[in-house]
């Protein structure tokens, strides 16, 4: 009797194997869920910080920002800083109120430094530009406690400040300093404004560093120049009398002038290499005091 051997049969799966492999299935997809529920909520966190950034920029953009053209180089940084400090109140308006041109141009001409407002325009790049005429300094005087500027009309303009060589320095006004953007009265301080125009065109005008009204009109000693001319030697003086268009027995401008080139031109000084020369009397030579 033949007996045949009962083919074997690969074991059932146990039930704690099925559970393995479906907790390993399971779990790689749920990390696969989170990941991907991590990306999106990441996207979503810089979708919103993009958003917030954009709002900001556009808010930014809205705001008025100005642009000063027409301001003089030497004085652009003071001309700005006032003018920024004026306009402060319409900085947060949206450049593109249609009111904001014109009130910007009556804020602005209130300024001591403007003469004008010319134009006042709205630019595509979100710019408020507008085109000025200021006054320029001219020349510093001594007020006392400090040194002011003043144009070539003797209007004040902004500000106290410490004595600076780019400006043309006039001591001894008489007539205390009035606010800003208001002429400052007294024939003193007019008489050196107009020498120094005309000493602007010469070509030693770099010698000349200040004028002196201590004594105008003889206030102080009628009988020792009306006005002297500081020069860029410690304690240079060149005496030069009368205010101009004031003389009477002594030099006219001109003669003086020609007294101040000619040593110019065979020294290289206007004072001829002293440290005080006279030119008051005669309309050949110069004097040296004490010399006489």
């Amino acid at each position: 009797m033949s007996t045949r051997k009962k083919k074997k049969t690969a074991p059932s799966e146990s039930r704690t194997g099925w559970l393995h492999r479906a907790w390993a299935v399971s779990r790689g997809a749920v990390g696969r869920m989170l990941a991907v529920g991590g990306l999106l909520a990441t996207a979503a966190g810089a979708l919103a910080i993009v958003e917030r950034t954009v709002e900001a920029e556009i808010a930014s953009r809205a705001r008025a920002k100005w642009v000063f053209e027409g301001v003089p180089a030497r004085v652009s940084d003071l001309v700005t800083e006032d003018l920024t400090k004026r306009l402060e109140g319409l900085s947060a308006r949206d450049w593109t109120d249609p009111r904001l041109c014109s009130e910007a141009a009556q804020v602005a001409g209130q300024s001591p430094w403007v003469s004008e407002v010319r134009r006042v325009r709205r630019v595509s790049d979100g710019t408020i530009r507008i085109e000025l005429a200021c006054l320029e300094p001219f020349a510093m005087v001594d007020a006392g406690n400090g040194y002011a500027l003043v144009d070539r009309d003797g209007v004040r303009l902004p500000g106290l400040y410490a004595f600076h060589q780019t400006w043309k320095l006039i001591q001894g006004v008489a007539a205390v300093p009035p606010d800003a953007g208001r002429r400052w009265d007294g024939a003193d301080l007019h008489a050196a404004l107009s020498l120094l125009a005309r000493l602007k065109r010469e070509a030693f005008a770099d010698q000349i560093t200040a004028v002196l009204v201590h004594n105008f009109s003889g206030r102080n000693n009628p009988l020792t120049a009306h006005i002297e001319l500081a020069t860029d030697r410690a304690g240079g003086r060149i005496r030069w009398g009368s205010a101009p268009g004031s003389e009477l027995i002594e030099n006219s401008v001109e003669e003086k002038l020609a007294l101040l080139r000619a040593n110019h031109r065979l020294t290289g000084r206007a004072d001829a290499g002293y440290p005080v020369i006279d030119i008051v009397t005669y309309p050949d030579r110069f004097v040296i005091p004490g010399t006489e």
